[in-house]
């Protein structure tokens, strides 16, 4: 059986005196080096957010600004395409434009010959038909 005596008392105003102590010389140094830690992390962890909404935000400005930039392209290609055909058929009726002159003066030029060609050979008929006439009188 546990006896009540004076050492008991002696034994628990040690323990008491101990824990002081021990709360004055390791528990309160922890304690404030944990709190220390903790507040540390909690500041890192705030920058940590903080970093995170700053990269978001820029991302998503860069991703607008990608996205104008795509928009703005696409219209100027569009439009230098849309350029690009006129000049394309400006090029094309004005090579047509010169293919019907050079085929119109070709034709011309080729009328004129046959005109010629039909005087010469209507000049040679009659000497061609006195030589055929006399070699089949011959």
């Amino acid at each position: 059986m546990i006896q009540l005596n004076i050492t008991f008392f002696i034994q628990l105003v040690n323990f008491l005196i101990l824990l002081a102590v021990l709360n004055l010389i390791l528990y309160r140094p922890i304690r404030s080096i944990i709190k220390q830690r903790r507040e540390r992390l909690g500041g890192y962890l705030s920058d940590i957010e903080r970093f995170n909404v700053e990269a978001e935000a820029k991302l998503r400005d860069y991703e607008e600004e990608l996205a104008r930039a795509r928009s703005e392209a696409s219209k100027v290609k569009g439009e230098y395409k849309a350029e690009a055909m006129e000049v394309e058929q400006e090029v094309i009726a004005r090579a047509k434009e010169e293919a019907m002159k050079r085929l119109e003066e070709t034709r011309k030029e080729l009328m004129k010959q046959g005109e010629s060609v039909r005087k010469q050979l209507s000049a040679q008929v009659e000497e061609y038909a006195q030589m055929v006439a006399e070699r089949v009188m011959a």
